[in-house]
């Protein structure tokens, strides 16, 4: 890999380590200690990169005061690496967009083994209809772009996270709910973690109801209500949401890159992670 950001170039070459002003480490490829790792020169900066959730990174005991910076999807990390994507714009009224709807709820999974939300799903499946795609479904989904507009027939589409760890929120939120132009059912971090990002009114948590059923049930009631319904799909014509995440960068590799550039650029003050775990784990 070889780009330009604004006169700022960024490569893979390991080569040029030594000339490099920052230098990003992904937290997939580092062993549990230094060994291994590069001499530092200089001013340069370190860079802790992960898009991962804790439960799946290694130990970070031996990296306290190794890194400058913090590089990922959470929103107290020193470079923003979102994995939110810039939304569509759409002129259709919401009564379009609710009468394009014709099926109840979606989810799709690649990942068979037993789960959290595989066990919700199951209990949500007693009282309403829900369609399973992928390897664990009875459905196939096709390639993009023919996978979202499937997914835009639903109302519902379940967003439902392999972990719930804070701002842990992944494409399956933005690219089959949003993009897709369906209403995310989410499960994942807290609902003040999805709001922060969120349009208003676009989202239902599954925290916010006392049982499986009264969840469902809240959902059927939607169903049969275009106007309650079309309220979560009101934001998407309204002219009150940027139809980007706050920080406007999306996740995307290149775009994360991008924004350690721009960090340097600001000469910013002399900054160490003291406590890399305690960052990532407390």
């Amino acid at each position: 890999m070889d780009i330009q950001c604004n006169g700022c170039h960024v490569t893979h070459d390991k080569q040029m380590v030594l000339e490099a002003d920052a230098v990003i480490f992904h937290c997939a490829a580092l062993r549990d200690s230094m060994l291994g790792m590069p001499a530092r020169t200089g001013n340069q900066k370190w860079v802790w990169m992960c898009a991962e959730p804790p439960w799946n990174t290694r130990s970070l005991v031996n990296f306290n005061r190794v890194f400058n910076w913090t590089m990922t999807y959470r929103v107290d990390s020193d470079v923003l690496m979102s994995y939110s994507v810039p939304i569509p714009v759409t002129n259709k009224s919401v009564e379009e967009m609710v009468k394009a709807k014709s099926l109840f709820g979606v989810w799709a999974v690649s990942n068979c083994a037993a789960s959290d939300r595989r066990d919700l799903i199951e209990q949500l499946k007693q009282f309403i209809d829900i369609d399973i795609f992928g390897k664990c479904g009875t459905k196939r989904l096709c390639t993009q772009p023919c996978q979202f507009e499937v997914i835009s027939k639903y109302k519902f589409y379940f967003a439902f996270e392999n972990s719930r760890c804070k701002d842990y929120i992944t494409e399956k939120y933005w690219m089959n709910g949003f993009f897709s132009g369906t209403v995310p059912v989410v499960m994942g971090p807290t609902r003040s973690d999805y709001e922060l990002v969120s349009p208003p009114n676009s989202f239902i948590h599954v925290d916010d109801f006392k049982s499986v059923e009264a969840l469902a049930s809240y959902l059927i009631k939607l169903d049969n209500d275009d106007k309650l319904y079309g309220e979560f799909l009101q934001w998407r014509n309204s002219g009150d949401w940027s139809r980007e995440i706050p920080t406007g960068r999306s996740y995307d590799d290149i775009k994360g890159f991008c924004g350690v550039c721009e960090k340097l650029k600001t000469s910013p003050p002399p900054s160490v992670v003291e406590s890399l775990s305690d960052f990532w784990y407390g």
